[in-house]
């Protein structure tokens, strides 16, 4: 259940978003490696649901202000008793006014402290059920309990969490339908999707600070051990239908090691090796017993398995929770097309008539402006489209030239690179690529970095650098090649240009790059080449 160490301000801060909030633990299966290779018969005992090695990331706005809300609320004083002590008072009873002084609240903040208390629902209790969960039990295909624990969480989403499960409550109109039929296919309860709803919100871009992405929060490690592709041009963690398949095998796994499901989820955020370390020591399968067991799990994993059970009663009863006014996004539908090599997104928009908006949120798992390309004999690229567009597109697209396809390409940083070099080698400007890349300062690449760069039209028919295939095969020897060229003592050969184009620039006869370059007959000259000059 959820523990109180500290006065109720934070608490009735939590409910306006006012004064400290705590840190919320990450998902621990976020950072979980363990060792397991897709069908090993075992988990191994590998305690990785610490994530204190991950990289920090960038962090989901809406998943990391629900969490301080729910810290806080777990530092605080009695969320149900003092709720209730605050409606038995009544809106108009100056006793309710003399506790903001005993609590050190502004006077200005205690007026929107009450209304927010007094706004919440009246036909239940702050965290009561009103029916016996023995007969709702049948709605669902988890195990489903009502204990003190639970209480506290739907007290939790009634009353400081509130606003973050309106909106993963209206998500999940758009997601609920396609993930019960994903876990259907596996095998696996249904009402997982409860387990989506408090890892992610049901939001495809959620980020973790351990870096777990996505509606299921995988690490790039667990997501690539159940298929989840992830690399400059994608990322499968953020795809609905994919990681929903990882996560149904994962849960499968993790159920079929314990037949509990209550440990399953417990594996889940905790990563498989925690949960067998405190079934050893404890002697015990029971979750509940383990969660009141000191040293067995930490905070977060205690009240992980309550927190989804809470999620799950409120999602199937909303009217019975004071959440009968949220309207439900429609169903998440699309139609799929192939395409046999990377298009730009602007370019399949307006193939299909729709906004690169519409594109991006039918395929979330795109990194890029384009999608991604496709190996000589490699399957096609499936990309969803709106409902009613398929055939539009299709149309429209036939007619697209391949050289009008693709506007950008990708290139990752090697040692010695520099944005001079690389917007020489692709026929671009470093400021197109500063832009198209956020970069603020030019000097500040790193390896490893991995650029978008734009190409102009006239570029835009061939593969990345063919203009200059002819010296340089890679695009790292490109960028080579354009390095030597920035230098001074070396030209590349644009469209256009001639001998004595170079010549003039340099200050240098024809003659004299004539013997620099060993060139016996001018007209084997290529776009491309470079020249030595000095």
């Amino acid at each position: 259940m959820i523990h109180r160490r500290t006065p109720s301000l934070l608490l009735l801060a939590a409910l306006l978003g006012l004064g400290p909030l705590g840190a919320h633990a990450a998902p621990a299966h976020a950072a979980e490696a363990d060792g397991a290779g897709a069908g090993a018969p075992a988990l191994v005992e590998d305690d990785a649901g610490d994530g204190e090695t991950a990289e920090a990331a960038p962090v989901d706005e809406e998943m990391a202000a629900m969490r301080a809300a729910e810290a806080a609320a777990i530092a605080g004083d009695n969320l149900l008793d003092l709720d209730r002590a605050v409606r038995l008072l009544g809106p108009g009873n100056p006793w309710r006014t003399r506790i903001a002084g005993s609590l050190d609240l502004d006077a200005s903040e205690w007026p929107a402290v009450l209304e927010a208390l007094d706004a919440r629902p009246a036909r239940a209790a702050l965290g009561e059920l009103p029916f016996p969960v023995s007969s709702v039990a049948a709605r669902y295909d988890i195990p489903v309990a009502y204990n003190a624990a639970v209480a506290e969480y739907i007290a939790f989403f009634q009353g400081p969490g509130r606003r973050y499960y309106e909106r993963w409550l209206a998500r999940s109109g758009r997601y609920v339908p396609l993930f019960r039929e994903i876990l259907r296919e596996h095998g696996v309860p249904e009402d997982l999707v409860y387990l989506s709803m408090i890892e992610s919100g049901f939001s495809m871009h959620a980020r973790s600070w351990a870096a777990a992405v996505g509606p299921w929060q995988f690490i790039e490690g667990t997501g690539a051990m159940y298929g989840l592709r992830n690399d400059f041009w994608v990322d499968e963690r953020q795809d609905p239908v994919k990681s929903t398949r990882a996560a149904a095998r994962f849960l499968k796994r993790l159920h079929d090691a314990w037949g509990n499901w209550y440990l399953a989820w417990a594996g889940y955020n905790a990563g498989p090796g925690r949960v067998k370390k405190a079934i050893d020591r404890f002697g015990t399968h029971d979750f509940w017993e383990l969660a009141s067991s000191d040293g067995a799990f930490r905070q977060e994993t205690q009240h992980y398995v309550p927190k989804l059970i809470a999620a799950a009663l409120i999602a199937k009863h909303p009217e019975h929770f004071g959440f009968e006014s949220v309207e439900l996004e429609p169903p998440l539908a699309w139609e799929t097309v192939e395409l046999p090599d990377a298009v730009d997104l602007a370019v399949i928009a307006r193939c299909a008539g729709v906004t690169v908006e519409q594109i991006q949120e039918l395929n979330p798992e795109l990194r890029r402006w384009a999608t991604p390309p496709v190996e000589p004999g490699g399957k096609p690229y499936a990309l969803r489209l709106p409902v009613g567009t398929q055939e539009q597109f299709a149309e429209n697209f036939a007619r697209v030239k391949p050289s009008e396809r693709l506007a950008y390409r990708g290139y990752k940083v090697r040692s010695g690179d520099t944005l001079g070099a690389i917007a020489i080698a692709f026929d671009t400007s470093v400021e197109a690529i500063m832009r198209s890349n956020g970069i603020k300062n030019a000097r500040a690449l790193r390896v490893g970095q991995e650029l978008v760069i734009p190409m102009p039209p006239e570029a835009q028919g061939s593969a990345p650098g063919t203009r200059h295939a002819r010296v340089a095969s890679s695009p790292a020897k490109r960028v080579a090649s354009a390095s030597a060229a920035a230098s001074g003592r070396h030209h590349v050969l644009r469209a256009g240009e001639t001998l004595g184009h170079v010549a003039l620039r340099y200050g240098v006869s024809v003659d004299q790059l004539k013997r620099l370059n060993g060139i016996r007959d001018v007209r084997k000259v290529r776009v491309g080449q470079t020249l030595r000059v000095r």
